[in-house]
């Protein structure tokens, strides 16, 4: 009893900055790009966009639905954050946390380096833990509230059922307990994660024509790649990255042919064909 009230105690008094961070950190990620891709620019990315939009009715259910959840999954996330804190230090009298507050301890070109193998080891975890929430004993309790999101919008990027916010959640210690990050490293992923999952759930394919076909390009998921799964409700789970789903079969059949008409000139005219 006294390490459950050691962590609610905990919990509470990390509840007012933590709900600041992440609070800010979503409403900077899903926000901008909402604004940039279905607000200012929304006129001329229209012949970029990946299907035909919700009505507005429908849109804006979803959007509040999206933005509820979003909500309960940063209160998560801090409740998460709390609690693995406070357990460490009573478990092993410090944090195992390997991070460190000197650049100068392992130099800028690791700190750089951190973060791209954060991502590399973000992607490899998401889509591994993406396939099993997708698994029939799963799906209902941990990944199908987001899935309710069938025509996703930035704000999908945090729309989770608690459980998934928690499997989320445990790749940040997991990877703290192995790898040293600085913390202008781990800012700057969490900046980067944010950013690119709104982009990868705002609707309009923001790459470039032939990217999902170049050699080295390729390896980077497309917008479509990503929509394309919450359309069929399987398939394409990388969230950085095309690698897994390549290795593994898992890449639709049609992504190539959905990409380039996303982004070939008249698109808009053809969203009404199937895809």
């Amino acid at each position: 009893m006294e390490f459950v009230l050691g962590a609610l105690n905990n919990f509470i008094n990390n509840l007012p900055e933590g709900l600041q961070i992440e609070g800010l950190r979503y409403l900077f990620g899903a926000g901008t790009v909402f604004f940039l891709t279905w607000v200012l620019l929304a006129g001329v990315l229209a012949g970029r966009r990946i299907r035909q939009p919700l009505p507005a009715t429908a849109r804006n259910r979803q959007l509040l639905r999206e933005i509820r959840n979003s909500a309960i999954t940063i209160f998560v996330f801090v409740f998460a954050y709390s609690v693995t804190e406070y357990t460490l230090f009573e478990l092993w009298g410090k944090s195992v946390f390997k991070i460190y507050p000197d650049v100068a301890t392992y130099g800028w070109p690791y700190l750089i380096f951190s973060v791209v193998l954060w991502t590399a080891g973000l992607d490899t975890y998401f889509y591994w833990t993406h396939r099993l929430m997708h698994h029939k004993t799963f799906y209902r309790f941990f990944h199908l509230t987001h899935h309710r999101s069938h025509n996703p919008t930035p704000f999908t990027a945090y729309s989770f059922a608690p459980p998934e916010a928690v499997l989320i959640y445990l790749f940040v210690p997991l990877f703290f307990t192995i790898v040293p990050m600085h913390d202008v490293a781990f800012v700057s992923a969490m900046l980067i994660q944010i950013l690119r999952n709104a982009v990868a759930h705002c609707g309009y394919e923001l790459f470039p024509r032939n990217w999902s076909r170049h050699p080295v390009l390729g390896l980077f998921a497309t917008v479509t790649h990503h929509d394309m799964h919450h359309e069929k409700s399987n398939g394409n789970y990388g969230f950085y990255f095309t690698v897994w789903d390549r290795l593994m079969g898992t890449e639709h059949a049609q992504y190539h042919q959905r990409f380039d008409r996303a982004t070939q000139p008249g698109n808009a005219a053809l969203l009404q064909s199937p895809g």
